[in-house]
């Protein structure tokens, strides 16, 4: 039974692969999710307290963890996706998770 899980995840990943990168690398969708990190993190480090770096690293490491564990499960659930993603191979890279809710999260 693990062998044919492993089998069918392999099969997916690389299904998934073949889109991103004859679909989705490069279009539209895609630099829409390179500009909006590119912003996100570009507003951090302008409005960031620079006296108090260590504590608000600490809030966005932290805000990016509880956000990411909350997109897995949703995700794993199937109660949302991402058709878009900025990396195939890591489901975290994308606009909502790595920058924009940890940098709102951390600025607040």
């Amino acid at each position: 039974m693990v062998n044919q899980l492993e089998v069918l995840t392999q099969h997916v990943n690389d299904k998934q692969y073949y889109y991103w990168l004859h679909h989705d690398l490069f279009s539209a969708q895609w630099w829409l999710i390179v500009i909006l990190n590119a912003l996100f993190l570009f507003i951090f480090y302008l409005l960031v307290d620079r006296q108090r770096m260590v504590f608000i690293l600490l809030v966005f490491f932290i805000s990016f963890v509880l956000v990411g564990i909350v997109d897995e499960l949703g995700k794993f659930f199937d109660v949302w996706s991402y058709p878009h993603q900025f990396l195939v191979f890591t489901h975290r890279f994308n606009s909502v998770d790595f920058a924009v809710i940890p940098v709102i999260l951390t600025i607040l």
